[in-house]
């Protein structure tokens, strides 16, 4: 409904509690499992815990796969970790530029002057309160201060050319693969290596303990659903905010006077006599509009089409000319409007948005729901009671607010296939012994803002063994993998250091795709970084390398070309992307730096990447 998320990116970021500068390097964390025992908190930053809500809040609210929310915990601790610096170095955030940030978002604007009305409804509709909003743009503010001279730097004309001919260069590079499926028929594997390896690794094959539930779901959605609201309500809603919810579009054509910027007065005067003596011609005769516009005005991209401009939305154009055009009925023409190109003469030719009809199910659902955000706590609680008093059965409490009782597949303590499900606190209630072993109700837990849910348990069975002879083909076909894996890395490093040698070359090369050092390949990085480290002096060069899981890739240089020659706007680009990687760098080593000083306790385990 809003472009709110488009354009306004730090915004956005502010919202979902993320710094928006500097937090772009890599975190360096993959793989997740459950908080230690203890306190209910992720990571501690010197006094300062983050709470799981906290980290829902950071990705909307909505259901992510374990292995990202370390990634989503890293950039909250950088987040903290600026702010606790900010508050040492006493960077304070004025109430003036806080109203000022807020005032300027142009999604808080109607034509051009801050909004309160569409303020309340932005955040309402990202479920957030002006004070928790004022708060994140004041922090937001202050780690932008601290982080300012990070972004921009100045790079030496010698490092810049440099690095645009590395960059730039080109190679043609034929390929070939040797994968261990050409190896398969090589290999075999005896039932005792199948029972040697399924004695070595049980765990692999150890199914973890399951459980199918029945649940209920509790959520503002499905209570809108009980909410009426009056045509007349639906209708008044619709009349303040019939811009923003029809996206109406205007078509216009104009005529333009030119009047340069810093023009002389006598300039000034006899531009606006030109404009005025064409607006009295057309009050005369509006069917010469075009024709006028054809001789008379002075933008080129219109004057040739009779100034037709084609439909724009509400915003799209200079100040004066919007609000001149956004006022006008079909087929009027405006007076004089100046803005700064110059002096304008606006027809409005046409107007195009949906209906009230296309819009009506949407502004009901919204009133709806803002009827609902206002009672949900205490129904939410009365719902929380129902599931916690009558513990034996779900059915009390879906009747009573007149939900349907599903059920779900098999899930584990990490996974449900349930996309609902997939909450980390409630599989955990899941698995408690409470839920598990009583068969009592859950409690109702919020799995995304606005939603809880109450679990019970239907059925449950035990962490089990897979037998032997259930498994067994599947390990024979894992160590033949292994074993023509292994050989066709050996075939491939014979091949290498054979060609290196200056050996015949009869291979079955793919045709030569060009390549770059930076950019889309269709090889990884490591692969490329040898293919450009092979020496240019001869070719062909060869050089190979080990492709996990997939045997060896042999790549042969057929051809290199110089980069082309460094235009000025090109070193610009390259100097500005450079200053910027190096910012980065520094920011990177500025968080370091703040975590030597600054305690950060981690609950969340995490492995770091290579």
């Amino acid at each position: 409904m809003f472009s709110f998320v488009e354009k306004n990116k730090t915004a956005v970021q502010v919202v979902l509690g993320l710094v928006s500068l500097g937090l772009v390097v890599g975190v360096g964390l993959t793989g997740y499992s459950a908080m230690e025992d203890g306190d209910a908190y992720l990571a501690k930053v010197g006094q300062t815990p983050i709470t799981p809500r906290e980290l829902a809040e950071a990705i909307g609210n909505r259901p992510v796969p374990n292995e990202m929310k370390p990634m989503v915990l890293e950039q909250l601790v950088k987040k903290q970790l600026l702010l606790e610096q900010a508050g040492l170095l006493h960077l304070n955030v004025s109430d003036d530029q806080i109203r000022d940030a807020i005032a300027a978002i142009p999604d808080f604007q109607e034509n051009g002057k801050f909004s309160p009305q569409r303020y309340k409804d932005l955040l309402a509709a990202q479920q957030m309160t002006p004070l928790t909003f004022q708060q994140r743009v004041r922090d937001d503010l202050a780690s932008s201060h601290l982080l300012a001279g990070f972004s921009s730097g100045i790079q030496s004309k010698a490092m810049t050319e440099y690095m645009a001919k590395l960059l730039g260069e080109k190679r043609d590079v034929a390929m070939l693969q040797i994968s261990p499926a050409a190896f398969m028929s090589q290999v075999s594997v005896s039932d005792s290596d199948v029972k040697k390896y399924y004695d070595a690794h049980a765990a692999e094959f150890k199914l973890p303990e399951m459980v199918k539930l029945e649940y209920v779901a509790f959520s503002q959605q499905e209570l809108a659903k009980t909410i009426s609201v009056s045509p007349s309500d639906v209708q008044k809603y619709f009349e303040a905010h019939k811009a923003e919810l029809t996206g109406e579009e205007r078509k216009a054509s104009h005529i333009l006077i030119a009047v340069p910027k810093g023009a002389k007065p006598e300039a000034k005067k006899a531009a606006q006599a030109k404009a005025d003596a064409i607006l009295l011609a057309l009050k005369a005769n509006p069917a010469q509009f075009a024709e006028i516009a054809k001789k008379e005005s002075q933008d080129p991209g219109s004057a040739a089409n009779g100034g037709d401009l084609g439909f724009f939305a509400h915003g799209a154009m200079v100040k004066p000319f919007d609000d001149a055009a956004f006022k006008l009925k079909k087929g009027e023409i405006s007076g004089v409007v100046a803005s700064d190109f110059g002096l304008h003469i606006i027809r409005l030719d046409d107007i195009r948005s949906k209906t009230f009809a296309e819009v009506q199910p949407e502004v009901e659902q919204k009133l709806k729901l803002e009827k609902v955000s206002q009672g949900f706590q205490k129904q939410a609680d009365r719902f929380n009671e129902l599931v916690y008093q009558q513990a034996d059965s779900l059915k009390p409490a879906a009747e009573a607010f007149k939900l349907a009782v599903q059920q779900s597949g098999w899930m584990t303590r990490a996974k449900a296939a349930e996309e609902l499900l997939n909450n980390d606190k409630l599989r955990d209630a899941a698995f408690s012994d409470d839920v598990l072993k009583k068969k009592h109700n859950s409690e109702a837990i919020e799995v995304v803002a606005g939603t809880l849910v109450s679990v019970r348990v239907i059925e449950a069975k035990p962490a089990q063994s897979q037998k032997l002879e259930v498994v067994s083909a599947e390990i024979a076909n894992k160590l033949k993998q292994e074993k023509a894996l292994k050989l066709a890395i050996e075939e491939g490093t014979k091949k290498l250091a054979e060609l290196k040698k200056g050996g015949a070359d009869s291979l079955p090369w793919s045709p030569a795709q060009a390549m770059l050092r930076m950019g889309q390949s269709v090889v990884p990085a490591a692969q490329l970084k040898e293919i450009f480290a092979a020496s240019a002096a001869k070719l062909p060069a060869y050089v190979g390398a080990e492709v996990k899981g997939q045997g060896f890739a042999i790549f042969k240089v057929v051809q290199t070309t110089a980069a082309p020659a460094m235009t000025a706007e090109l070193s610009r680009q390259m100097s500005e992307n450079m200053a910027q990687m190096y910012g980065q760098v520094e920011v990177a080593s500025y968080l370091q730096a703040l975590k030597s000083q600054i305690k950060v306790d981690y609950k969340l385990k995490a492995s770091s990447v290579e």
